[in-house]
């Protein structure tokens, strides 16, 4: 049986940036062997991560996932364009122009340009030497964090020629942690179009990628007319972070949402809150389906149930609607499928709780002002970082410390250590160490 290839285009010039990157391409089983067969394609930002990793990120394993999915029949064999991004470029190119006018990362935006780039340079390289199935409703785009915003944006513009986006953690705002002002980063498109899009975040992305913010674009996707279920698929991703691996853990799901078969509800798990404020902060429930395919996806076209609808009500899209204090049960029907949770309705929640945070650093560590340990740590004295922080009550974080991309901690000979992980809540501690970091050298050689 003939096995997939990897292809590896260096130094790929672009005339409308004026640079150079490289592009990874995935070519199917069967290419090598059926020679009258044409593929549909999928286009990925942050290339270099598709299928390999590197000191600055892991990866998707995106080849080793569709190998399976196709092997297994779950999915049509397809090629895949990996185009990698250049690191001092990244941001610059993945920012479509601002209607908001918030510049955060006091950068010219040039995703109009980036766009360009893909449409008029990539798409009709790849189209003339490789046997794709070149329009719309067989080419798809798909990206996480800036690059699932980038993702966005061109599916939204260029409709005409992706007809399928996966945006997975898109940076759709950034949050002020000494104001909490919001600084949305894109515009939120209104407009039907002829687009099939899948879109998700996690639960433990901290302030990176705020759930309610990628939920706001959900909700105006169904104004405009999108249908849950049908065109747009969206999933609140359980114990999810904002890294490759947590990418590389649901990928399966676009891919067969575009490119195979869902499959057939088998199992519901029912996320939400243990309790409700009739004051403080607006909640909403989170039905996960599973599928005998491995596909899931949250339903935001739900049937609830409440046993005291006195104390409570649930609208379709989850959003709990509390009325006055009790104790019920909320049931989620999916024809024969049930799940239930029970909630609590008391009189008032606080918006935020106050938790404490402390990390210890090696003296090897090189100058830095603040530490990042899902929130920003700052110097207190010479090897220790923290303070006391407002944190909106149970948002969950999922981090490994770091003094910036790609330097994170490490276990004293330079091996990667797990991930770390709390949700915030009233008077929680945290104390950490960090061993070693990623860019220097194992304790062992340090003087």
């Amino acid at each position: 049986m003939s096995s997939s290839r990897l292809i590896e285009i260096n130094h790929f010039y672009s005339e409308i940036l004026d640079n150079s990157r490289n592009i990874f391409i995935y070519l199917p089983p069967g290419y090598e062997t059926d020679e009258g067969q044409r593929y549909p394609v999928l286009y990925m930002q942050d290339g270099q991560h598709a299928f390999y990793k590197d000191r600055k990120g892991e990866s998707w394993d995106v080849h080793k996932t569709v190998d399976c999915l196709i092997a297994e029949g779950r999915m049509r064999e397809i090629i895949i364009v990996a185009v990698a991004h250049i690191e001092d470029a990244r941001i610059a190119e993945y920012m479509h122009e601002n209607p908001y006018g918030h510049r955060v990362f006091d950068t010219t935006n040039q995703g109009e340009l980036y766009e360009e780039f893909l449409v008029r340079e990539v798409k009709p390289y790849i189209d003339r030497e490789y046997r794709t199935l070149p329009d719309q409703e067989h080419t798809a785009l798909m990206g996480s964090s800036a690059g699932g915003l980038v993702s966005y944006n061109i599916g939204f513009r260029r409709s005409e020629t992706f007809g399928m986006i996966g945006a997975l953690c898109p940076f759709f705002a950034s949050v002020d942690l000494r104001t909490m002002e919001d600084r949305w980063l894109s515009r939120v498109y209104t407009e039907k179009k002829a687009l099939r899009i899948w879109m998700d975040v996690g639960d433990a992305e901290g302030f990176t990628v705020m759930e309610k913010h990628v939920r706001h674009v959900a909700d105006t996707l169904i104004g405009a007319g999108y249908r849950p279920g049908d065109d747009f698929m969206y999933y609140y991703a359980v114990n999810s972070g904002h890294s490759q691996k947590d990418w590389a853990a649901r990928v399966h799901a676009p891919l067969l949402y575009f490119f195979g078969r869902i499959g057939t509800p088998v199992r519901i798990d029912l996320h939400g809150p243990e309790a409700i404020g009739i004051e403080g902060p607006k909640r909403t429930l989170n039905p996960v389906v599973h599928y005998d395919s491995g596909f899931m996806m949250t339903d935001l076209n739900a049937c609830y149930e409440v046993a005291d609808p006195e104390l409570l009500d649930v609208t379709t899209d989850g959003k709990l609607l509390p009325k006055k204090e009790g104790e019920t049960t909320v049931r989620y029907r999916n024809g024969s499928l049930t799940a239930e949770l029970a909630v609590a309705v008391v009189p008032s929640v606080s918006e935020t709780v106050t938790v404490q945070a402390f990390v210890k650093v090696p003296a090897s560590t090189p100058p830095t002002t603040a530490l990042y340990a899902g929130i920003e740590l700052p110097m207190i004295r010479e090897g220790l970082y923290g303070g006391t922080f407002e944190v909106p009550r149970d948002m969950s974080f999922e981090f490994r410390i770091s003094r910036g991309l790609g330097m994170h901690e490490t276990d004293r000979q330079g091996r990667e250590i797990p991930y770390r992980k709390f949700t915030a809540k009233d008077g929680l501690v945290l104390n950490y160490e960090v061993e070693n970091w990623v860019d220097a050298a194992p304790v062992s050689e340090q003087r």
